[in-house]
């Protein structure tokens, strides 16, 4: 799929959702500053968000999965929706590492995210980009 395809995807599910509620789902693909990450979150109970996210790392030939959960804030701050929440991270080659806390924020058809990994040295991570909702 071109990147001019996917744009066209994202933009038409950000338009085609349901307003009134919160969306069932929220599919994230980074392409800006952690490439290769793709992520799922899926609602459970009005605001708070089940998640799943897979990491390839290329340097350390390396998939990592996250999974948690995340409490979207229920009102908008202009065009901004933030979101927080936490989970564990598993490593293909390592097994279980740790566990993190995320913030994060949505705002048209973009997302960006913090992830801290709760371990002493380990540098937090940052995600941004395209947002579909359904």
């Amino acid at each position: 799929m071109s990147l001019t395809g996917l744009l066209i995807f994202v933009l038409v599910g950000g338009i085609v959702s349901a307003k009134g509620r919160p969306p069932n789902g929220y599919l994230n693909f980074s392409f800006f500053i952690n490439p290769l990450d793709i992520g799922y979150q899926h609602r459970l109970v009005d605001n708070l968000y089940g998640t799943a996210n897979l990491d390839y790392q290329g340097s350390d030939s390396d998939l990592k999965l996250r999974t948690g959960g995340v409490y979207l804030i229920p009102r908008k701050i202009i065009i901004f929706r933030f979101y927080g929440g936490g989970g564990l991270q598993y490593s293909r080659n390592q097994g279980y590492q740790y566990p993190y806390l995320t913030v994060g924020t949505r705002f048209l058809f973009l997302f960006s995210e913090i992830i801290h990994p709760l371990e002493n040295q380990a540098q937090p991570e940052y995600r941004l980009g395209f947002s579909v909702k359904f």
